[in-house]
């Protein structure tokens, strides 16, 4: 191995705080990575790694060289691939997780219009509403609904997902619509467990913040599922827009509180922070950026 594939390598171990998974990545074998990774530390005449039996770390002077190699490495990389072939055509397999009711309700039309526009490109989509691993599970990219935590993914914000607080008839008619969020509480709310904190609702109007328990006793998980629960009066249900806004249209629910926001989320794309991102995935963040630019 020369000294740009150690660099490589170095890197590579870097971005995903393991041997294994770095090894994995460039074709070698763990030994043969922490092999390298010594020679590298002795050239540089400098522990660049601290290693333990369950995590890798930069130390300061990883920290440096790293800081310092990896602009290097994404220009040489540029041109030993060549920007030229890069930009005239994507190839390959685009492996992409999203949640399953917004995947198949939102997302399979823009997956089809991508394909059309590429078609050397083939698309995997694996629906499901877990929170996948991108890096550990192979996956290309994910779209995501919600507030996003900190992590080393790169995310790229494609529009606002809003929410829609929706009853049907034969429960409002019984119990009565809520005038304010805060009445919610006496009401039968429909839990989806899908929701990060599935009991708490909150809402915003202007300056004023207003955070509910609710409580019912129908619990599900999906959105589209709520918002069936709500039309079969089963009580009522905060669920994305997008989600309820065909019930809405046919009469089935009510939409209610019109006038807050009911905890306004947005649609993400997310990807791993890898320099060596593939071009079939930039076009495709590119192109649901701008599918869904008017929204959902």
């Amino acid at each position: 191995m020369d000294r740009i594939d150690a660099l490589r390598l170095f890197s590579a171990v870097a971005e995903l705080e393991s041997f294994t998974r770095a090894a994995d990545r460039l074709g070698l074998t763990p030994g043969a990575a922490s092999k390298q990774i010594a020679a590298l530390e002795e050239r540089m005449q400098a522990r660049l790694l601290e290693r333990t039996t369950r995590s890798v770390r930069l130390t300061d002077a990883g920290q440096a060289l790293l800081d310092r190699v990896e602009p290097w490495l994404a220009e040489y990389e540029a041109i030993e691939n060549g920007l030229a072939a890069e930009q005239a055509a994507a190839a390959g397999v685009l492996r992409v997780s999203a949640p399953v009711d917004f995947g198949a309700e939102r997302l399979v039309e823009p997956v089809t219009a991508f394909m059309t526009r590429w078609p050397s490109v083939e698309v995997r989509l694996d629906l499901s509403d877990r929170m996948v691993d991108l890096v550990d599970e192979g996956y290309d990219l994910g779209v995501r609904i919600g507030h996003l935590s900190d992590s080393s993914l790169i995310a790229k914000r494609l529009t606002e997902a809003p929410m829609a607080v929706v009853g049907g008839p034969a429960y409002l008619a019984g119990a009565g619509a809520p005038a304010h969020p805060s009445e919610l509480s006496a009401h039968d709310c429909i839990i989806d467990r899908n929701k990060p904190a599935p009991n708490l609702w909150k809402f915003q109007r202007g300056g004023e913040e207003v955070e509910v328990k609710v409580k019912g006793r129908m619990s599900l998980n999906g959105a589209r599922a709520a918002v069936a629960a709500a039309c079969a009066g089963a009580g009522i249900a905060c669920s994305p827009a997008w989600a309820a806004a065909d019930a809405v249209k046919a009469g089935r629910v009510t939409e209610l509180l019109t006038d807050w926001s009911a905890d306004d989320r947005d649609l993400w794309a997310v990807f791993p922070s890898n320099r060596y991102l593939a071009h079939r995935v930039r076009l495709f963040v590119d192109h649901l950026a701008d599918w869904f630019k008017s929204g959902l």
